[in-house]
């Protein structure tokens, strides 16, 4: 008796070293625990249907100058937009997220800095009032994401979350930005919403995903679900690695992650870290059914939770974590920067309009044989965006093109 207690105690450490938490396996098939939830908090299930939104690209031609050229275009991305909110309303979806940059305006915005104060609020407001007023038809959440110029005369890169009657539920400003980006002003908090049936709602937009504080802040405020407008991962490196971000970001915080992009990589993950929806096509939908206060029973060895976060959250040491916010950490010191602020911004810039253009033509040119024109114009985009993918690009077709050196 006594070694089999040994085997069963053994057993029991090997499960919380090697596993640590653990959630219940859930499905579609899977019955509902019959113990009511133990917190008071807990929300009346009810199960929601998400979709993310993966369009097609509809970027916004940089080289058109006239306004009211520009708003022309919107408007003819905003007919198609309103197929896909069709869709996702044909498909009795209660909600639905789209990517980042909806509008298909940001390199037109690279190129025309000066212009944003006559441009972004005329098509902000005909992006609102067109796809909330087609989600409404549906009854649907409706989240949309646009650089938007606010009060302040700042302009910041903005996620909106519209409830099912096409008003204006909140707004979120992006945190986290990138180098490239801070020619914009950034959010200074992580404001959650309530409503009566998706849940507490957060928002988080594209580089924000990077920082794993961004999502826990969300989630210490009580999110249920983080919708994700994105044209971009959730780590610095490949598809992989990316997609193991996501989903290392919904199990952390037991939270729906909806994660809306461009072109590809939209989907749904779940509390458990499981990828529930994928969109399959451009245009297409990830959809799933969602329990926003369901889903999140699990724990270790010892004890299990209806809801991990009842256990999670309060076992945290928050005094221990300081250097967090700490502005001026010790490795800015021994970790330097190759790039400037002001560089980055020029790059960014550079690359979003003729940059781009000017690397396939100096493609062309390789191709068609005149290699000295094109050494010329590579090493130029070399010079012009600095540590951006276009040098790096640009300097493999050098080594390609030139000659190799004599050997004495």
């Amino acid at each position: 008796m006594v070694g089999r207690t040994k085997q069963v105690v053994a057993g029991l450490l090997l499960a919380v070293s090697v596993a640590g938490w653990a959630f219940a396996q859930t499905g579609p098939s899977r019955k509902e625990s019959a113990h009511p939830p133990e917190s008071p908090m807990q929300l009346k299930t009810s199960k929601m249907r998400i979709a993310a939104a993966q369009p097609r690209n509809r970027t916004i031609d940089w080289k058109i100058a006239a306004p009211s050229e520009v708003l022309r275009r919107v408007d003819r991305s905003l007919e198609e937009l309103e197929q896909i909110v069709r869709k996702a309303g044909a498909a009795k979806c209660d909600a639905l997220a789209f990517p980042e940059d909806t509008l298909g305006l940001l390199a037109w915005e690279a190129a025309h800095p000066r212009q944003l104060n006559e441009i972004l609020p005329a098509a902000v407001s005909r992006m609102l009032d067109r796809l909330g007023r087609a989600a409404a038809t549906h009854r649907m959440y409706l989240v949309v994401c646009s650089d938007a110029v606010e009060p302040d005369g700042a302009t910041y890169n903005t996620a909106f979350l519209l409830g099912r009657d096409g008003r204006e539920l909140g707004r979120y400003h992006k945190v986290n930005l990138p180098l490239p980006e801070q020619s914009h002003a950034r959010g200074n908090r992580f404001p959650v919403f309530d409503t009566p049936d998706l849940g507490t709602v957060g928002m988080l937009i594209c580089y924000d995903m990077v920082f794993p504080e961004a999502t826990r802040c969300l989630a210490l405020a009580g999110a249920d679900v983080v919708v994700v407008p994105t044209m971009g991962g959730a780590a610095i490196g490949d598809d992989d690695i990316s997609l193991a971000a996501f989903r290392t970001r919904a199990v952390d915080n037991a939270i729906y992650l909806v994660v809306a992009t461009r072109g590809q990589g939209s989907m749904i993950i779940s509390p458990q870290g499981r990828v529930i929806a994928e969109a399959k096509e451009a245009d297409g939908l990830a959809i799933a059914d969602v329990d926003p206060s369901g889903g999140r029973e699990g724990g270790d060895a010892f004890n299990t939770q209806q809801d991990v976060r009842g256990r999670l959250f309060r076992e945290r040491v928050p005094e221990a974590y300081g250097i967090l916010a700490d502005p001026n950490p010790p490795v800015l010191a021994k970790v330097p920067s190759n790039v400037t602020r002001d560089e980055a911004i020029r790059n960014f810039n550079t690359a979003l309009t003729s940059g781009e253009e000017r690397f396939n033509e100096a493609e062309a040119l390789a191709r068609a044989g005149k290699t000295t024109e094109a050494i010329r114009l590579f090493e130029r985009l070399c010079e012009e965006c600095r540590t951006s993918w276009i040098e790096r690009a640009a300097r493999e077709r050098l080594r390609a093109l030139r000659p190799p050196a004599r050997r004495e």
